[in-house]
């Protein structure tokens, strides 16, 4: 299994980008979900900052909400919210 690829105490920066993203692009939790190949649950939870990724599935996850992959993980690392709409 791979580790989380950003700091645990970032989780919940994750959560935000991941959340702000998926109503961006106008999607819900579920279509996110199926994309990935994961349960429904588990990606509330990730978005929710209730539960650690691991790294493919994050790495689906952003494929799904055509996010950078790198860019997302140095901008969570640092600690960067995703912008206010």
């Amino acid at each position: 299994m791979s580790s989380f690829p950003v700091p645990t105490r970032r989780l919940p920066q994750l959560a935000r980008w991941l959340r702000t993203n998926r109503v961006n692009a106008g999607l819900t939790q579920q279509q996110v979900a199926e994309a990935s190949e994961i349960f429904t649950g588990v990606y509330g939870r990730i978005e929710r900052a209730g539960m650690i990724p691991t790294e493919p599935t994050l790495q689906r996850i952003c494929q799904v909400l055509k996010l950078d992959y790198p860019s997302l993980v140095d901008r969570v690392t640092r600690g960067e919210e995703p912008p206010e709409d």
